[in-house]
């Protein structure tokens, strides 16, 4: 199982590096699964775009209003009475913007999970770039959380820089510290999210 061949490599991997605390904290967790989601693409990136810049609270009842509406949808185009009740879910103009960008585009509309986990890191990265709103953190977060990828780590994530913060320090923060924990830097994103438990951060 792939999660358990990620807990023995990224704790000896600690070990050897000497990162007591790492390892530690590892062994103390112990195996991680990635929770995919079963959502379709076109579910999973509009809830990206609901969740952004609010609190988790926020964004759990914003999109439970949002999931509602997008599954009653009839509309083939762009509509003002659909954009209407966007805004009575408490959507802001420019998500309701992003929103229309992707559950009107046929492209999105016809992607399969196979379709996206065939895809080679850079067309996965290029498709989902040039959708309004999407941006590298959401494309991370995807790649993680929806294909399943399994080395990954998202350097412009703030939970994992405060846990990289709290477990070492600042200046070592960067993307070469965390290429020695490949090929299973997904789950070493799990760990360290991890170490900001208590603190109730959630991805």
């Amino acid at each position: 199982m792939e999660h358990k061949k990620a807990f023995e490599f990224l704790y000896k991997k600690a070990v050897q590096k000497k990162y007591k605390n790492l390892a530690n904290h590892i062994k103390k967790v112990g195996p991680l699964k990635i929770k995919l989601s079963n959502m379709d693409f076109v579910d999973h990136l509009s809830k990206i775009i609901v969740g952004q810049q609010l609190s988790v609270a926020s964004a759990a009842a914003i999109w439970e209003r949002t999931e509602i509406l997008l599954n009653k949808n009839k509309y083939k185009k762009i509509n003002n009475n659909l954009n209407i009740k966007f805004k009575n879910a408490g959507l802001s103009r420019q998500k309701i913007e992003y929103l229309n960008g992707i559950i009107f585009d046929e492209k999105i509309q016809n992607l399969t999970k196979n379709d996206l986990q065939r895809m080679s890191h850079s067309d996965f990265y290029e498709f989902l770039i040039k959708i309004k709103g999407i941006g590298p953190w959401s494309i991370e977060m995807s790649r993680i959380f929806y294909v399943g990828d399994a080395d990954v780590f998202s350097i412009l994530d703030l939970g994992l820089k405060n846990a990289h913060i709290r477990m070492f320090d600042l200046e070592s923060y960067n993307e070469d510290f965390y290429k020695e924990f490949s090929p299973y830097r997904s789950y070493m994103c799990l760990y360290m999210w991890r170490v900001l438990e208590d603190e109730n951060v959630t991805i």
